[in-house]
């Protein structure tokens, strides 16, 4: 059996992707050997597909420890942080529920916390090669999702990049932070604002390019606008609870289209138009 100390526990919350999540659960199986050992729990956040049927299909085995559980729908920060309570490995590692894990993800982790000590690992996310999106989708995406290409030093990554899709710590960081905050009830800035939470603690995160996992889930404009609406809308929520956080993160690429930022591009205006959506909803559900 695994010591605590060499084991990294990847944790997965899920909500109605089935097929995906079996993609990544396959992906985790074909881990090389430097990322072992490692054990697997999948937090249903309340899911009304078969994805309950699926993880207790007897005839689901994989080589690594496997744990799962359901629970009502409470979001994804309570879903890890119900997972969190379950791990047993020194480092956690988040893996969104359509992110397929390179076969090298999980060694290329270890590796970065075996060098570096104690600190978080932000890898990062790409289109899996079958994801066919239009050129200028993609672009937008990368933009506002997936902003990897603005991260200036790899050694000293601001919080805005807390990006909990692939993304490893200590688990005793986690549990000495207090958690996810659970009133973020969406998949949008509860990861910041742990991130937030830690940067101010004192944990350092640095980035891996080459820690990669692979974006499963297609997207068109009326999505990304959705999600742009809901992040706006959570960013609010948490500069409500943490407003020192503001001169941060206005100075940030991630952060600029919040701020004031003209832009002429016909699909970035209307993505600042569901940012000024999101923030004037927020400001009315969680006051000034």
């Amino acid at each position: 059996m695994a010591r605590a100390a060499d084991l990294i526990s990847v944790i997965i919350p899920t909500c109605n992707r089935r097929r995906q999540l079996m993609q990544v659960l396959n992906s985790l199986d074909g881990q090389d050997g430097k990322g072992r050992p490692f054990e697997v729990i999948v937090a249903d956040d309340g899911s009304t597909d078969d994805t309950m049927a699926a993880l207790t299909e007897k005839t689901l085995s994989f080589s690594f420890p496997f744990d799962y559980f359901t629970q009502e729908r409470r979001g994804p920060a309570a879903a890890r942080n119900a997972a969190l309570r379950r791990a047993a490995g020194r480092i956690v590692l988040f893996l969104n529920d359509d992110c397929r894990a390179a076969p090298d993800l999980l060694a290329r982790h270890r590796a970065m916390h075996e060098r570096h000590g104690e600190g978080a690992v932000l890898g990062r996310i790409t289109w899996a090669p079958e994801m066919e999106l239009r050129p200028g989708m993609k672009e937008l995406v990368e933009y506002y999702y997936f902003p990897y290409g603005q991260i200036s030093d790899h050694e000293n990554v601001s919080f805005a990049f807390f990006i909990t899709g692939n993304l490893s710590l200590p688990r005793a960081w986690v549990l000495k932070a207090g958690g996810f905050d659970e009133d973020f009830r969406e998949a949008s800035c509860e990861d910041i604002e742990l991130g937030y939470r830690l940067y101010k603690a004192g944990l350092p995160l640095r980035y891996d390019p080459g820690a990669l996992a692979y974006h499963l889930h297609w997207l068109d404009f009326d999505d990304l606008f959705d999600r742009q609406k809901k992040f706006a809308y959570w960013l609010a929520v948490f500069l409500k609870k943490h407003p020192q956080a503001k001169a941060y993160y206005a100075g940030l690429p991630l952060g600029k289209d919040y701020f004031s930022v003209p832009k002429r591009e016909c699909l970035h205006l209307l993505l600042r138009y569901a940012a000024h959506r999101g923030f004037k909803e927020a400001v009315m559900e969680w006051g000034p």
